[in-house]
């Protein structure tokens, strides 16, 4: 493939079915909707923040955003408490049951993806070289949409 653009379009022809994969078995094997794990994944990096700012943060929705924070205070993960910098907007914050069940997530996770790793035949400069251009993509498409 020649065309720049016939090369990124392959890349996210194999990254979209990949995610949904990886996506279905996050939440068959954990129980954890994927929303959920992102609003988790997000406040164990930035600590208490708002439900809009955690969609610009995740590029999701405030109302699908907002839905994944009701799921995960209902099972006790975050809480909210109010927001002295705006009064109709809390904050949202994870629990210590929540940063206890991320980190019990994030360890099984890590060892599956140890194990399918040791089973490919990649070097690791080429996962390396891979999470650059992925970054790369993530960097360019946050900082100046298409």
């Amino acid at each position: 493939m020649s065309d720049p653009g016939l090369r990124l379009a392959a890349v996210f022809d194999v990254l979209g079915p990949l995610y949904r994969r990886g996506v279905r078995t996050v939440e068959q094997e954990g129980g954890m909707p994927v929303g959920v794990r992102a609003v988790l994944d997000a406040l164990a990096g930035c600590g208490a923040t708002t439900v809009p700012a955690l969609g610009r943060t995740l590029a999701l929705s405030r109302q699908f955003v907002q839905r994944s924070v009701d799921d995960a205070a209902g099972r006790g993960w975050v809480r909210t408490r109010e927001n002295p910098a705006h009064r109709r907007s809390v904050l949202v914050e994870l629990t210590a049951d929540g940063a206890q069940v991320l980190a019990d997530v994030r360890d099984g996770e890590r060892r599956e993806l140890a194990a399918l790793e040791q089973s490919l035949d990649l070097h690791p400069d080429d996962l390396d070289a891979c999470l650059r251009v992925l970054r790369a993509l993530s960097t360019r498409l946050t900082d100046h949409p298409t």
